[in-house]
C-alpha cells in the first residue's frame, strides 16, 4: 500500500524543487523592508514571511509557482538562494530580482534634511515589483474605504475561497485568477464580505484583465489612465498599484486618509496636511514621490492622531 506521501507528493516536505538560483546581494540591502508589501497582513495565504526569508505563491505566463527565498550571510558576500516549484518555476525565478529589488541601484533623492537622514538609516531599501497587474488591482480595490486589517482579511478570504493550492511542499494559496473572479461574480464576492461597489469593480477588472496587463509596459501617466478607465478605479487605487506593486517611482496616492498628514508632519513638522500640501512638499522630489512615501513608511513615521480611532481610507471617484 503506498504511503500518504506517495499518494500526495505535493505535500511531501522534501520534494525536490523544479528550479533553483542564487544571487549575490547588494550592500547595503534590507530584504525584509524591501519585500514588506508583498504580504498583505500576517495571515496572507499567498506569502509567508520567515526569519530567514519568505515563501511566495505567484502566477507567471508559464503557469503557477511557489518560490522559497532564503538569505545567507550578511554584509559583503551575502546571498539570496531560491527554490521554485510548479510549471512556472523558471519564470518565477527570473522575476525574483524584481520582487526583491536586488536589480536596482541605491536610491538617490534631491537633498532634504529629512530624506537625507532617512536614506542614511534605510540605505538598503529598494523597490519591490511584481508586474502582476490583476493581482495588484484586486489587492488595491480591496483596500478602498476600509481599514488595513479589514483589507487583509478580505484578501485572505478571496485567496482561500477563489484561489487554488500553490504547487510545492508548502501550504500556500495562489491569488484568484481573472477567470475565478469572473465566474464568482459580484454576488459571491459580496457574500465573502466585499462591499458591493468594490465587488462590481473587481468583476470589471477581471473582465478587462488582458488589456490592463499592458500597464506594465506603458509610461506611468498612460498606465494610470488605462487603470483609471475601469469604473471604480480612481487615482488613489491606480497610484497604489503603480507605486507599491509595479515599482514606479513617480505615483502619489492622492485621496489617502493618512498620507498627506504623514508627509506634512515628516517634511514640514505640520500635524495635518492636505493633498495640495502634500503635492507642494513633494514637488522638491520630481519624479520620485512614491519613493519618498515609501521611505516614510519604512521609517514608520505617523502624524499626531486626533479624533476617533477608526480611520477610513477615502478613495476619490
Amino acid at each position: 500500500m503506498p504511503s500518504a506521501a506517495a499518494e500526495h507528493p505535493t505535500v511531501h516536505a522534501r520534494m525536490d524543487p523544479d528550479a533553483t538560483a542564487t544571487w549575490p546581494l547588494p550592500v547595503p540591502y534590507d530584504f525584509f523592508e524591501t519585500t514588506r508589501f508583498l504580504r498583505t497582513g500576517r495571515r496572507d495565504p499567498t506569502v509567508v514571511r520567515r526569519p530567514d526569508g519568505l515563501l511566495r505563491a505567484a502566477h507567471t505566463p508559464e503557469g503557477p509557482a511557489t518560490v522559497r527565498l532564503v538569505l545567507a550571510g550578511s554584509g559583503p558576500g551575502a546571498s539570496l538562494a531560491a527554490e521554485a516549484w510548479g510549471p512556472g518555476a523558471r519564470a518565477a525565478l527570473a522575476a525574483v530580482p524584481l520582487w526583491t529589488g536586488i536589480h536596482e541601484a541605491a536610491w538617490v533623492l534631491p537633498s532634504h534634511p529629512v530624506t537625507d537622514r532617512l536614506l542614511r538609516q534605510h540605505r538598503g531599501l529598494r523597490t519591490s515589483r511584481t508586474d502582476d497587474v490583476f493581482e495588484a488591482l484586486v489587492n488595491a480595490v480591496l483596500q478602498q474605504l476600509v481599514t488595513w486589517n479589514e483589507a487583509a482579511m478580505l484578501w485572505r478570504r478571496l485567496a482561500e475561497a477563489l484561489g487554488s493550492p500553490a504547487p510545492g511542499p508548502f501550504d500556500l494559496r495562489l491569488s484568484p485568477t481573472p477567470e475565478a473572479v469572473r465566474s464568482a461574480g459580484a454576488a459571491r464576492l459580496v457574500s465573502l464580505g466585499v462591499r458591493a461597489p468594490q465587488a462590481r469593480t473587481l468583476v470589471e477588472v477581471a473582465r478587462r484583465a488582458p488589456g490592463l496587463a499592458q500597464a506594465v509596459t506603458l509610461p506611468t501617466d498612460e498606465a494610470a489612465a488605462l487603470l483609471e478607465s475601469v469604473p471604480g478605479v480612481g487615482s488613489w487605487t491606480a497610484s497604489l498599484v503603480l507605486g507599491m506593486r509595479l515599482g514606479r517611482p513617480e505615483p502619489l496616492p492622492l485621496g489617502d486618509f493618512h498620507m498627506p498628514s504623514v508627509v506634512a508632519w515628516a517634511l514640514a513638522g505640520e500635524p495635518r496636511g492636505s493633498d495640495r500640501r502634500m503635492q507642494e512638499l513633494l514637488a522638491a522630489f520630481p519624479g520620485q514621490a512614491s519613493r519618498v512615501v515609501r521611505l516614510l513608511l519604512a521609517a514608520r513615521i505617523t502624524a499626531p492622531r486626533y479624533g476617533p480611532k477608526r480611520e477610513w481610507r477615502r478613495v476619490p471617484r
